[in-house]
């Protein structure tokens, strides 16, 4: 507790008692002492009081006394050069004086000062104290800071600036007036405001930038006003040019403090920035791609925000889920991917980031675009960090995560079959998957009969047999779905039940092609549940169908005319080649191999099913295709480790290496009204028409024995039928039983 001196009631005992002389001493001469002063402590005895009344006591109470030496007061300087210091006349100032903060004490130090003005200052102070009826005191303080006033002139000059007494401690109005009647003062100056700041404000109405010009608006914002519309700004309200919603001031100040390194956003408040050369900007124009650029256009703030996300990511935690190599699961569930996806992704483990480094050297070794293979890369960091590079990732899991948007799969799953980080699932084909689903649709007496007759049709009956093509299964049972269901309508609850005449009613809508196509379906369905003798007897054994076998048809010769010349890519142009010179069909041509391919002797092997191959013997047309394919091929995709000679952008891309599909040949050949197969019968047909040796054609095109003659009868109609009648017209004929017979 303290008194209104600031002292404690022992530091006044101890002073009185003159215990402390030197604080005593510093406290008349206004000097600082360090605080924490050694004291006697005192004894109180009962009867004798110590004296602890404040040291400075205010008006109405006695004053307090003090020592001898301490009444006569400290020595005054007669004069301390250090306080407003004489400057020589006629010297000019480096820089601008800064303002000074006169107290009582530098008057008291420059007390022995002569200065010339003075007198004339005193004296009309003088006459204001009698005026005012004040006393010494009055008359010591406004001398002071007049004393002040006039020491502090520049030396040139005799008058006092009024600018110059705000630096006195007080009494500023009354020394103002004294100097006025003594003639000391200088008149007012105006105001120094640079004339920019006269004219305009200084800053830019729109985006409020210091611009130091005359202009209201800054060259950005003039811009920007060239290229956008006004409405009111969704943040600030203002009436401007905006995009998005936004004028260019919101819109610079979300880019900036979005991911806020600098600390710059403010609570409730928004930062302003110089203008000119130091504004930032925002780039508004096209990019490359043809869009409009947006916040992170510029290369400064996309450096700023892929900064903070990598400080962002190196703060995230590991993955609690890590999978650990060689542990099998509990139990197997479909995982939702929408739940991950919405939270923060963790930080990858080392082993991840070396995967992940793995597959982005892969991109550039095969000179993919990565750009491109943006989505692959994203799914390949979602998963290992989720799940970790130890242990192989699964690839249902994959596929499951690449149904989301802006995530794909293939690619990954290539690479991790490659660095064997993959756990392949059990292939199943989509004709068979979609057969299977056709015999659960059926009814139920005929389920397990149409899924035994898939196994037999898939070469997995009791007996062995050649499995059919998957999709040749699908339409089988595609087929024969109408009639089981219709049959089990009828009241047939069993196969056994099948007659000849449900076959018959089943067969009677239909003709052509159809008929024969459905009674197909149906003898193969009875046939293979005869042979697992769940059936009796075969009901379709008996019933047989006749249909008209349409012959190759030439193609008109306007429709060859400039064929070559309508195809821009070299690869079209080959196969276009390859399916009318060569008569090779789309299937012979995916399944065509680079190694067999010579091109210095211009021989291409052809590989068939069941081991056959055919030799084409390459004319100068096509072997001038086949190098402009090569040098394109080698131009787009050249480390494609495709092993086969027509590739497309994604099966170049692709490990697995699959063949080109149908499509990439049929589509460029349908668009110019022609089809590979018309072309490769037309050009079989044309050489019949000209050798009429069905074994020469087997030779040239590798046909079988029976579509060899066929193309030869389809050439030579007439002569077929002369054949015919001269082999007929040969035979013996034998003699009739008549009359005299015998």
């Amino acid at each position: 507790m303290v008194g209104s001196d600031g002292t404690c009631r022992c530091c006044r005992i101890a002073v009185r008692l003159g215990q402390d002389e030197e604080w005593l001493a510093a406290e008349l001469n206004r000097e600082v002492l360090t605080p924490g002063r050694p004291l006697q402590l005192a004894v109180e005895v009962d009867g004798l009081r110590l004296n602890a009344f404040p040291l400075r006591q205010s008006r109405g109470h006695r004053p307090v006394k003090r020592p001898t030496w301490a009444r006569k007061g400290p020595p005054v300087p007669e004069d301390d050069a250090s306080v407003c210091v004489e400057e020589v006349p006629g010297q000019l100032g480096l820089f601008t004086p800064w303002p000074r903060t006169f107290t009582r004490e530098h008057a008291r130090r420059i007390a022995g000062r002569t200065l010339p003005d003075l007198p004339a200052v005193v004296a009309e102070l003088r006459k204001l104290a009698a005026e005012r009826g004040t006393g010494a005191t009055w008359m010591e303080h406004t001398s002071g800071g007049a004393r002040l006033a006039l020491a502090s002139r520049p030396p040139d000059e005799h008058l006092v600036r009024p600018e110059a007494l705000v630096d006195l401690p007080q009494m500023r109005p009354t020394i103002h007036l004294a100097l006025q009647r003594a003639g000391l003062l200088a008149p007012a100056r105006p105001r120094l405001v640079p004339g920019w700041m006269s004219k305009r404000r200084g800053s830019c109405t729109d985006c409020l930038a210091w611009t130091n010009d005359d202009d209201q608006r800054c060259a950005k914002c003039l811009n920007w006003r060239r290229t956008h519309s006004a409405h009111a700004c969704d943040r600030c309200g203002r009436l401007l040019p905006v995009r998005d919603g936004h004028c260019r001031r919101c819109l610079l100040l979300l880019a900036e403090t979005e991911y806020d390194l600098d600390r710059i956003a403010l609570d409730g408040a928004d930062q302003l920035w110089f203008g000119g050369v130091f504004a930032p900007r925002l780039r508004t124009s096209i990019d490359r791609t043809g869009r409009m650029a947006g916040i992170y256009g510029r290369r400064r703030l996309q450096t700023k925000r892929l900064a903070l996300v990598r400080a962002t990511r190196a703060a995230r935690p590991v993955s609690e889920h890590l999978a650990v190599p060689g542990q099998l699961p509990l139990f197997v569930m479909d995982r939702d991917w929408s739940a991950f996806l919405a939270r923060p992704m963790p930080a990858l483990t080392p082993a991840a980031t070396r995967l992940v480094d793995g597959f982005a050297a892969h991109i550039r070794t095969r000179s993919w675009n990565k750009d491109s293979l943006q989505a692959s890369l994203r799914a390949l960091r979602i998963l290992t960090a989720h799940f970790g590079a130890d242990a192989p990732l699964h690839e249902a899991e994959i596929r499951r995560l690449a149904r989301y948007t802006h995530l794909a799969a293939p690619r990954v799953i290539n690479y991790l079959r490659s660095v064997g980080l993959l756990a392949p699932d059990a292939k199943s084909d989509a004709h068979l998957a979609g057969a299977r689903r056709l015999a659960d649709q059926a009814p139920a007496p005929f389920r397990a009969g149409a899924h035994r007759w898939i196994d037999v049709l898939c070469a997995a009956g009791s007996r062995p047999s050649w499995p059919l093509a998957p999709s040749t299964v699908r339409s089988y049972v595609r087929k024969t779905a109408p009639c089981l269901k219709a049959w089990h309508a009828a009241g047939v609850d069993d196969f056994r039940a099948v007659t000849v005449d449900h076959v018959q009613q089943a067969l009677a809508p239909l003709r052509g092609e159809a008929r024969k196509s459905l009674l197909t379906a149906l003898r193969s369905l009875f046939r293979a549940l005869k042979r697992e003798k769940l059936i009796f007897r075969d009901p379709t054994r008996t019933i047989a169908v006749t249909t008209a076998r349409p012959l190759p048809r030439p193609l008109a010769d306007d429709q060859l005319v400039g064929a070559l010349d309508r195809l821009t890519s070299a690869r079209d142009r080959l196969t276009l080649s390859l399916a009318a010179v060569h008569a090779l069909s789309v299937h012979d041509q995916r399944g065509l191999l680079l190694d067999d391919l010579d091109r210095t002797r211009g021989l291409l092997l052809v590989r068939r099913a069941g081991g056959a191959r055919h030799v084409v013997y390459l004319d100068e047309l096509t072997h001038q295709l086949v190098t402009q394919w090569l040098a394109e091929r080698h131009r787009r995709w050249p480390a494609s480790t495709n092993p086969y000679l027509l590739i497309t952008a994604q099966t170049s891309a692709d490990d697995s290496h699959p063949k080109a599909h149908s499509n990439a040949i049929n589509k460029p050949l349908r668009r110019i009204g022609l089809q590979a197969s018309r072309l490769r019968a037309d050009r079989i047909l044309d050489e019949a028409k000209h050798t009429a040796d069905p074994v020469q054609l087997i030779k040239l095109f590798g046909l079988s024995p029976a579509t060899a003659w066929r193309y030869v009868r389809a050439a030579h109609p007439d002569r077929i039928h002369r054949e015919k009648g001269l082999r007929s017209a040969s035979r013996p004929t034998m003699p009739s039983d008549g009359p005299g017979a015998g």
